[in-house]
């Protein structure tokens, strides 16, 4: 019978080879991926329905507000060509999770839109009337502009509001607040309509936009939020080829180990 110091190194040995097996067949790269805090898209593989998450931190003329805070969770639904234009959608449910004492309400969400060499790709329609051929949204934000958040964040490709300009201090959006009546927490579904045929393209420059903040000493006051943390449910994590190597080892030295320690028998 095996005694448990041969089991434990057979099982390293075995779990070494397994993964060096699936690392040699392992799928190509995600469809989805994080890299250097942008999301990079390649809808040519089978990337529809996969998400991911965008969190945001909050400040008031360029001081971080504790406690301010929202998140947002894509979900890619697909590209279709027409004609030729290309036209790439997701589904965005935003959130406000501010929490600390602070009342606020998130109302606009925007980003930049590159190709993977992170070359701007111009978006088509931003602005005019929606429909086929031309960025637009529906649901919680209708409205789709170019433009700049406040507080020094800068300018951005698209943002999606219920107001006329990224800015605008408009209506609408999610609050944490339970004396209105709007909800913590929508959706809407976003277009981004493209020049040609295009498969891959990256979004970064996350930014949102802050109204009605309130508490801690601020009242009704506006702000924005960056991007602090990026997740892809669709990025795939393997081991380092090093870590697997490692555990080869140690588990063939065990084993060798083990080996040394057996009475020899004749």
């Amino acid at each position: 019978m095996f005694r448990p110091p041969l089991k434990l190194a057979i099982g390293a040995v075995v779990l070494a080879t397994t993964g060096i097996s699936a690392m040699a067949i392992a799928a190509p790269a995600s469809a989805i991926t994080l890299n250097a805090g942008r999301i990079e898209i390649d809808a040519s593989k089978d990337v529809i329905g996969s998400t991911f998450k965008t969190t945001f931190d909050g400040n008031v003329n360029n001081q971080t507000v504790a406690g301010l805070s929202s998140e947002a969770v894509w979900t890619f639904l697909g590209i279709t060509n027409t004609g030729d234009k290309t036209e790439a959608s997701f589904e965005i449910t935003l959130e406000n999770t501010s929490s600390n004492g602070i009342l606020s309400r998130t109302s606009a969400l925007g980003f930049n839109v590159t190709d993977l060499e992170g070359n701007q790709l111009d978006l088509l329609g931003v602005g005019s009337a929606g429909g086929s051929g031309n960025t637009h949204s529906t649901g919680l934000f209708a409205n789709d502009h170019t433009g700049s958040f406040s507080n020094e964040f800068g300018p951005i490709d698209v943002c999606f509001t219920g107001g006329n300009n990224c800015e605008e201090k408009s209506n609408g959006g999610v609050d944490n607040d339970p004396n209105t009546r709007l909800a913590q927490k929508g959706s809407f579904t976003t277009t981004l309509a493209f020049e040609g045929s295009v498969s891959k393209f990256a979004l970064n420059n996350f930014g949102i936009s802050y109204q009605s903040i309130n508490g801690e000493g601020y009242v009704d006051a506006g702000g924005t939020g960056k991007f602090i943390y990026v997740q892809s449910s669709d990025k795939k994590t393997i081991p380092e080829p090093g870590t697997l190597t490692a555990l080869l080892l140690t588990g063939l030295a065990m084993l060798n180990s083990w080996r040394k320690k057996q009475p020899v028998t004749s």
